[in-house]
């Protein structure tokens, strides 16, 4: 019985089985990438032809059709006109690219770089199908992931943002602080909660997230609600020195706080005669020794800098402008002339 399989048990047929065990599998690996690649510059094209820009100027339109510039060109002069302003020629110019362009990794860029001009140019909406798109090609592209994310929240859909920062989680990127971010800002405009029920939610995240501190106070300014004193005197009052130069004294008036900076703050205004030997801020004892002579010309600006890509700002953002971080700036006084009133508050 044993010899008839005899011929079975020979090295050859092992060897013949093998190779045509990888031809088979390479074969159909070969059809499956080719599958791949011919839907992807289907997606490609579907694309473009969504979203393609038509510009009226005849010297733009040739240069679209230039084919002898080189990719690196195109995609570095979409940038210049992002950069200045110019969406339209940069959106172009990114499409023209994206069509050009063969290679996986120039697209995945090409298409976060497109997306990130339609958000700066404030098209929040067509910004998210972008995302969503170059998602489809490229699941794994964390820049996408992250624009998509903010993306939703300037549209106030704080769920599907929170839903993204999970796929960013689960990419290895650290989100605690977007998280409670968007947290906060969906307890904020909950519109089924009273004002008392959102500051004590707000309240209750700022062990976790020192930075909400900042909203509370914000909070407690555009309702004009009363300021608990006992919470109040534990914040970082640095992260607060802008909101305090321009409290409104007959809402919180802060000369009656003990706290170091509080008093230097009060003395600057010229609310507090107090002496103060030590102080903080140069600016503050400008404006202090000024006020304590009667003069009353003298005022601060506020500069905005961002710990993260360094960029400086006229106005507060708690994300910053340039590199989306949360609760990245820190706050430099300006002397300056006085030509407003100081006691405004934002609202």
């Amino acid at each position: 019985m044993g010899s008839m399989f005899l011929e079975y048990r020979d090295p050859m047929v092992g060897i013949i089985i093998l190779f045509a065990t990888i031809f088979v599998i390479s074969f159909v690996n070969y059809w499956w990438g080719a599958y791949k690649s011919k839907e992807e510059k289907a997606g490609i094209e579907d694309f473009i032809k969504r979203f393609e820009i038509v510009s009226d100027e005849s010297e733009f339109k040739s240069l679209l059709k230039d084919k002898t510039i080189p990719l690196e060109s195109l995609v570095l002069l979409a940038h210049g006109y992002a950069k200045s302003g110019n969406f339209e020629k940069a959106i172009g110019l990114y499409l023209l690219a994206l069509d050009r362009t063969k290679h996986r990794e120039e697209k995945k860029y090409i298409l976060s770089e497109l997306g990130k001009t339609y958000f700066n140019a404030g098209f929040l909406r067509r910004s998210c199908e972008i995302f969503l798109d170059s998602l489809k090609l490229h699941p794994r592209n964390e820049e996408s992931l992250k624009y998509l994310s903010v993306s939703y929240e300037k549209l106030k859909e704080y769920d599907r943002a929170i839903e993204v920062l999970d796929s960013l989680e689960e990419l290895g990127a650290k989100v605690t602080k977007q998280r409670d971010y968007l947290t906060v800002l969906s307890i904020k405009y909950d519109y089924k909660l009273s004002d008392k029920e959102k500051l004590k939610k707000m309240i209750k995240m700022i062990d976790k997230a020192p930075f909400v501190e900042r909203k509370v106070f914000e909070f407690w300014q555009i309702t004009r609600a009363e300021v608990d004193i006992e919470l109040f005197e534990t914040f970082n009052h640095k992260r607060l020195l802008d909101l305090l130069w321009m409290s409104d004294p007959d809402w919180f008036d802060i000369s009656t706080c003990k706290a170091p900076l509080l008093k230097e703050i009060s003395s600057a205004k010229g609310l507090l005669n107090e002496k103060i030997e030590h102080y903080e801020y140069f600016e503050l004892e400008v404006l202090s020794k000024l006020s304590s002579v009667g003069y009353e010309k003298a005022g601060l600006n506020f500069e905005y800098i961002c710990d993260d890509c360094k960029s400086s700002f006229p106005v507060h953002s708690h994300r910053c402008p340039n590199c989306q971080a949360i609760a990245s700036e820190h706050i430099e006084p300006v002397l300056s002339k006085s030509s407003y009133q100081d006691s405004v508050s934002f609202q």
